[in-house]
């Protein structure tokens, strides 16, 4: 007998009940991450490789402490994992894997497409993953890391207009990174603030981290272009028009770029050797401007505020207003 309880729009509980060894299959069409919570194993439902070559799998003895929101789901997960000793994971995933260490040393066993190994992971010690390399770990001590997921159309956008050639990610079982390990920091650090809810912010950080990956880790050595000049003045002027068109609205990196026909990885070159700004930092600037105005000219509440001008919540616009101008909301409607 086979039950599924719905847990909520992300997570499915199956429970497989065997009676008289009368094993129902689950459909084909069904690929599982599975967790255990609880006694219990949960499954997140995830389509298969469009190639049908390979099926999802993530196994884990627990489900994550911390996952981003949907919001960016299609660009990029990150999951903040404390996995007990003595334990287990098999994965392969459609997706890259960036896991970086951030506990005390494990001594991580590891098999990865029938190869064997074994290293001692210490705090900042990162693994790089391809889509559907197939691996299994096994841990002595409590595993405290970090699991960045980047989709593949990332990297096909960094690459375009650049490398001819096909482009593959080189398996890494450990490497010291400092600029992956900052950008992890970063995200983990949002996602345990507000969920990782922007979406501007997340697709600068994720493709920074595919162009990263191309230049340092990939079976070609070319280098992808780093993009020099400026922005034509009407291109510029068109992104600019655009962001304050939208300001309120969920801005998405991908979005100004079809604007302007450009790639994501060169507008955003460009963008800021034009202005000195990032297209997040412009962004989160002018919503903090226009912000500025609304609370001297209208008697709105804060919170109304926040959302108007294009935040999250009313949290994640007061950390960024007090962070350009060094005091609350509050603090600054009371001058």
């Amino acid at each position: 007998m086979q039950e599924a309880f719905l847990l909520s729009e992300e997570l499915v509980i199956i429970w497989l009940a065997y009676k008289d060894e009368d094993r129902s299959p689950l459909p084909e069409f069904l690929a599982l991450i599975i967790f255990e919570y609880d006694g219990l194993r949960i499954a997140k439902h995830m389509n298969q490789d469009s190639t049908g070559k390979k099926a999802t799998l993530q196994i884990v003895p627990r489900s994550p402490l911390l996952q981003s929101q949907n919001i960016v789901s299609d660009i990029l997960r990150v999951e903040h994992h404390y996995q007990p000793a003595n334990r287990e994971s098999e994965c392969c995933l459609p997706t890259y894997l960036l896991s970086i260490h951030l506990g005390q040393p494990i001594q991580l066993e590891r098999t990865v497409d029938g190869q064997r190994s074994s290293d001692r992971l210490t705090q900042g010690d990162i693994m790089i993953t391809p889509p559907h390399l197939h691996r299994k770990l096994f841990w002595d001590t409590d595993a405290d890391f970090l699991l960045l997921r980047l989709e593949p159309k990332l990297f096909a956008s960094a690459a375009y207009e650049s490398v001819k050639a096909y482009r593959e990610i080189v398996p890494q079982l450990k490497v010291c990174d400092p600029l992956i390990q900052q950008v992890g920091l970063a995200l983990k650090a949002e996602l345990e603030f507000d969920g990782l809810s922007d979406r501007l912010y997340a697709e600068t950080m994720a493709n920074a981290l595919a162009v990263h990956l191309l230049r340092h880790y990939s079976n070609h050595k070319q280098q992808i272009k780093p993009y020099s000049g400026r922005l034509p003045n009407h291109k510029l002027q068109q992104a600019i028009d655009y962001i304050q068109t939208h300001l309120a609205e969920d801005i998405s990196l991908e979005a100004i770029a079809a604007e302007l026909d450009m790639s994501q990885y060169h507008f955003a070159r460009l963008f800021k050797q034009s202005t000195g700004y990032s297209p997040y930092q412009y962004v989160i600037e002018q919503r903090i401007n226009l912000a500025q105005k609304l609370m001297t000219q209208e008697h709105r509440s804060i919170a109304n505020i926040a959302l108007r001008v294009g935040f999250a919540s009313q949290s994640q616009f007061g950390r960024h207003f007090k962070r350009l101008l060094g005091v609350t909301p509050k603090q600054f409607l009371k001058k």
